[in-house]
């Protein structure tokens, strides 16, 4: 049989071998020699020990193990890193702990802000209302025009007519027309850059020692005129003013050192809990703001304004309309309630119930049937009552006096 082989050393094939063992009642040192095989073995007698190969770096301490560095520490891993603790661990870091995953590129290039970029166009096109109504984008501001004809009645988009909005048709082919510039970006941000933290039990995310429960703002009980109630005197419509509580904020903890947590996220946030719930509790201010839909939800949903000195205050505010349903019940309870509109106040009911006098100041126009219980009937004290062209206050009866002549007015 042929070998076929290429010799092109003539010292290729030695093997050298050759062991050095130094042996105490402290332990050993092996230094082998072997071609292919060199090492540097030390052993301790407690059976701690170092092992140098050409393969591995190990280390083996039966008990403890203990290091010390005073000046700076670089560990620098050329793959896959693992470290298991079977028992507690505790990092401890006097100065900035700092955690950063994810490819060079994301923090010294723009491939972020490239990929958003082109994708922005994809973005529009989603963005874009499904038929060719007029919309507003709520973060760029961007006036999809309109191109059709709202309801004729209510100038509202719902029954209106339009049509479906091509930008939509061609969301598939705009994303195959990217997709060749965004895997060009993608390709440099590497294939990592999540931190992924799990725990079988709890999480204690904690900044500062110490609340600061220092006072955040100050409640005026009597900071904000409004208007409590309207009276009728000597024919007149009066208003009755009062005063409400109004909350002020103080600037007294921003310039604190410490106990801030801050957390970003680039797209969503998602946060989910099991059966205990979420409570969020805050010595100040709490601003839960959104450019987009704001959503509130459960099986019962309590908003309350309160404080230890009862002047608490709800506000609600909406630029465009304020939608309120119940399927059963619907109470408002208060000591006073003003309703203000400019326009008109339509209540809708097939049966509304005053319980106590309706006081109205203005003309009332019934166009159904007046009932009246009550044992002193109707009284008109300064005006008069008419049924059709007769005046209950100057009308007269004819026929009844001798001669024929009529009656004088009541």
């Amino acid at each position: 049989m042929a070998n076929d082989k290429k010799i092109n050393s003539g010292t290729e094939l030695i093997t050298e071998r050759g062991q050095v063992v130094l042996n105490s009642k402290s332990g050993a040192v092996v230094l082998d020699e072997t071609t292919g095989q060199e090492k540097v073995h030390i052993t301790h007698q407690s059976g701690a020990n170092i092992n140098l190969n050409n393969k591995v770096f190990s280390e083996f301490a039966p008990n403890n193990k203990q290091s010390l560095t005073h000046g700076d520490s670089y560990i620098t891993v050329g793959n896959n890193s693992f470290t298991t603790t079977n028992a507690s661990k505790e990092d401890r870091t006097k100065g900035d702990l700092t955690i950063i995953t994810g490819a060079d590129s994301f923090f010294d290039s723009t491939v972020a802000s490239d990929w958003l970029n082109i994708f922005s166009e994809i973005a529009a096109a989603k963005a874009a209302p499904e038929y060719t109504y007029k919309g507003i984008g709520n973060n760029s501001n961007a006036i999809y025009e309109e191109n059709g004809s709202p309801n004729p009645d209510s100038g509202a988009v719902e029954g209106g007519s339009y049509k479906e909005n091509p930008a939509h048709a061609d969301i598939p082919g705009l994303m195959e027309e990217k997709a060749g510039e965004l895997a060009t970006v993608e390709s440099q941000m590497g294939v990592g850059g999540n931190i992924k933290l799990m725990s079988a039990k709890n999480i204690l995310f904690q900044a500062g020692t110490k609340a600061t429960t220092y006072d955040s703002g100050i409640m005026v009980p009597n900071g904000k005129s409004v208007t409590q109630k309207y009276t009728v005197e000597d024919n007149k419509l009066v208003e009755t003013k009062t005063a409400t509580s109004v909350y002020e904020n103080k600037d007294t903890s921003n310039t604190i050192p410490f106990g801030d947590i801050h957390i970003a996220a680039g797209t969503k946030l998602n946060m989910s809990t099991g059966s205990g719930g979420m409570n969020m509790n805050s010595a100040g201010e709490v601003n839960l703001n959104s450019t987009g839909r704001l959503m509130l939800g459960g099986s019962e949903v309590s908003i309350g304004g309160g404080d230890q000195n009862d002047v608490g205050r709800v506000t609600i505010k909406s630029d465009k309309d304020v939608f309120v349903k119940s399927g059963d019940l619907l109470t408002q309870v208060a000591t006073h309630r003003t309703d203000t509109t400019y326009n008109q106040h339509t209540i809708d009911t097939p049966h509304a119930l005053f319980t106590g006098d309706l006081e109205v100041y203005g003309d009332l126009i019934v166009h159904g049937n007046i009932t009246v219980c009550g044992s002193t009937g109707i009284r008109v004290p300064n005006g008069d009552v008419k049924a059709g062209s007769v005046s209950l206050k100057n009308h007269t009866h004819g026929g009844v006096e001798p001669g024929g002549g009529n009656t004088d007015p009541p």
